[in-house]
């Protein structure tokens, strides 16, 4: 039985891979800040064997029974399209493309061997109808990845995640009294999502390399305001880090 993976990314199809928001990493902050308005979101990963228990060591903390990875989110979960996208196509190329979008359809939760695993669950909800899966198409995977360019992005973004997971554990222990906090331990599933704040924004302009704290308030309260006013629903997530930002004195 094959293995082999064929894809090519469709334009014609963004809508399914290209939502709302995607997810960046501390050292993509930088120049992504003045695109997407920026949030925090952890997630549960199940691993399903040693093989893969041992891989998600390296980019994710453990609690409880599980895993959890932190990753900084940029755009707004709840719109259909990313902000970026112009007739289909995405208007950000080259460095500045956060290294999430440059794996697609692949998942940087799963070790580069099961990356056959993730396809065959994707086509089952997701890339149901995504058209980038055709016999004619170059082979990007076959045990491994056939794709040098992917296969390197795909081991920076691993090491991005290493980079930041220290701190996305130290935020996640300052999150244990909000409100959400209890309702994501016990759900199977699911994101708890939550807004920058004071107790560690600062950190985080370090490592990220910010070097104007005020320009980076000052542009993401426009871009919580733009989608706060333009947007048919409401982020309650977006009022609450529009009001932490106007409190924030750096």
């Amino acid at each position: 039985m094959t293995r082999e993976i064929r894809f090519q990314c469709v334009t014609t199809c963004s809508s399914l891979c290209c939502g709302g928001a995607t997810i960046i990493n501390l050292k993509e902050i930088n120049k992504l800040y003045k695109f997407f308005p920026i949030t925090i979101g952890f997630r549960k990963v199940y691993p399903v064997d040693s093989l893969h228990s041992n891989y998600l060591q390296d980019i994710t903390f453990k609690y409880k029974n599980f895993y959890i990875i932190g990753d900084f989110i940029a755009g707004n979960r709840f719109s259909k399209r990313c902000r970026l996208l112009k007739n289909s196509l995405c208007t950000i190329h080259g460095e500045q493309k956060p290294l999430q979008c440059m794996i697609i359809p692949f998942s940087i939760t799963f070790p580069e061997e099961y990356q056959d695993k993730v396809i065959r669950e994707k086509k089952k909800g997701a890339f149901k109808n995504c058209n980038g899966f055709v016999n004619n198409f170059p082979i990007v995977w076959d045990g491994k990845f056939m794709n040098i360019e992917l296969k390197n992005n795909f081991y920076k973004l691993k090491e991005a995640l290493n980079f930041q997971v220290d701190l996305m554990e130290k935020i996640f222990a300052q999150l244990r009294e909000t409100l959400f906090f209890s309702k994501f331990i016990i759900s199977k599933d699911g994101l708890f999502e939550v807004p920058l704040t004071e107790n560690f924004i600062k950190e985080i302009f370090i490592r990220a390399s910010i070097e104007d704290p005020a320009e980076f308030i000052r542009i993401q309260k426009a871009m919580f305001i733009k989608e706060l006013t333009t947007e048919n629903f409401k982020n309650s997530l977006f009022i609450e880090a529009l009001s932490i930002l106007d409190k924030l004195r750096i």
